[in-house]
């Protein structure tokens, strides 16, 4: 963008050399280069010839090469809590200090301030994030000329600058410093907004660690802190930590640029002093909000360890609770093994006893069997005692008795072997099926 004092300003795509080297040769009070990125962590949109070109035509204090490293391509959050700023007033020449020229010094201004905004999508949960932007002005007093440098700056930034630029009063490049407290004031104004989502956020686990019983839910719609709650707490309370440390790297650049403004007020013209004023009430603003924000989480930060050990302790209580009773259900199954054993052991000795008495019986019967078996032998029909031949007849159909006991014997184990193999079969049939 480039403008004189009065005229309307406007934003131009330079795409080639000849373009760039046309906007330099007309030789504008004002010239602005806003360089931007696709997305917050890729490359510059802007080739490494291009960029040596505009950097060398503008002279761009080599300082600000640390900020525009910031904005290179990143596969993560990297160097969030980097920030480089310097103030460079340039001495005045010797025919400027013997002709005591009013028109001030030459100074070189370059920072990045670190803001948030909404990013707009739907993951992660937290609606917001950290970015920021690059800022650097270079005014000549011999040439009463004004060169900015925007790294990545946001569109509304852009827009206040150019509504600032259109100013008549106030876009003269010796007044030009005022528009630094635009771009801080600007990157301050989401920080409100963002401390009311986090404090919202923390209430809620706050309220989780007040207002949950020890004992767990007892009825529909208790509040329950488990080890979820905990892990958030942790991870809130980590992103505050960044957070402090981000509003501490704005602190102490509102605080610079109040004493290097203060600087180059010394050394410029009386009439400006209005605007020193001016820009010194702003940065006081500035600083006083981040500062406010910084105490508020420096305050959540504080409660939020206070709330941590609180569920911490509730987690202990209920893991104590429940040893508890995983103890004593332990104590009630390890009286339940001594019953059972006991009971066991009761059986053994039962069956001992039933064993030895099966012995006895067993031991009877053999012994008793054989007699019995001849008694019931002689006992039949088959043998007949002829006393007066004093003699013992065998009956002429005792082949019918062995024959049927044989025929009935074999019959029997017949049976019995084919009922075994059959079982034995259906085994090995059950173990092939299992395979």
């Amino acid at each position: 963008m480039s403008t004189d004092s009065c005229r309307d300003a406007s934003w131009e795509i330079i795409q080639s050399f000849e373009k760039l080297d046309a906007l330099m040769e007309l030789g504008q009070a004002t010239s602005v280069f806003s360089i931007h990125q696709s997305y917050t962590w890729s490359r510059l949109c802007i080739s490494e010839e291009h960029f040596r070109r505009l950097f060398t035509r503008l002279g761009v204090h080599p300082g600000f090469l640390d900020v525009v490293f910031l904005f290179r391509e990143k596969l993560g959050p990297v160097e969030e809590g980097f920030s480089s700023a310097f103030v460079d007033i340039i001495p005045p020449a010797v025919h400027d200090i013997q002709a005591r020229t009013t028109q001030g010094r030459s100074y070189h201004i370059g920072y990045n301030i670190k803001y948030v905004a909404r990013h707009g999508r739907a993951l992660p949960n937290d609606p917001f994030s950290i970015r920021e932007v690059g800022v650097y002005q270079y005014f000549s007093s011999d040439t009463q000329q004004s060169n900015w440098v925007l790294i990545q700056a946001s569109d509304r930034i852009k827009d206040r600058l150019r509504c600032a630029f259109q100013s008549c009063d106030d876009s003269l490049p010796k007044m030009q410093f005022l528009f630094h407290s635009i771009i801080l004031l600007d990157g301050s104004e989401d920080w409100r907004e963002y401390m009311i989502f986090l404090e919202d956020a923390f209430t809620k686990l706050v309220d989780k660690g007040f207002f949950t019983n020890l004992k767990g839910a007892l009825q529909k719609g208790d509040l329950i802190a488990d080890f979820s709650d905990l892990r958030k707490l942790q991870i809130l309370t980590d992103k505050l930590r960044r957070l402090v440390h981000v509003l501490k790297l704005n602190i102490r650049l509102g605080n610079l640029l109040k004493k290097d403004m203060a600087r180059i007020e010394a050394s410029s013209s009386s009439d400006l002093g209005t605007n020193f004023d001016a820009i010194q009430r702003n940065l006081d603003k500035y600083v006083l909000d981040q500062e406010t924000h910084f105490d508020r989480l420096e305050t959540l930060i504080a409660r939020s360890s206070g709330i941590i050990q609180l569920v911490q302790s509730i987690q202990d209580t209920r893991s104590a609770e429940a040893s508890q009773q995983i103890n004593h259900e332990m104590q009630t199954l390890t009286e339940q093994g001594v019953n059972e054993n006991k009971l066991m052991k009761r059986l053994t000795e039962q069956s001992t006893r039933d064993t030895r008495s099966m012995m006895t019986i067993a031991l009877i019967s053999a012994v008793f069997l054989p007699a019995t078996f001849l008694a019931t032998l002689f006992g039949s029909n088959f043998f007949v005692y002829s006393q007066p031949e004093n003699s013992l007849t065998v009956a002429s159909n005792f082949w019918v008795y062995i024959i049927f006991t044989a025929a009935f014997s074999g019959a029997t184990v017949l049976l019995w072997y084919t009922w075994r193999q059959r079982r034995l079969q259906q085994d090995k049939e059950n173990d092939v099926e299992a395979l």
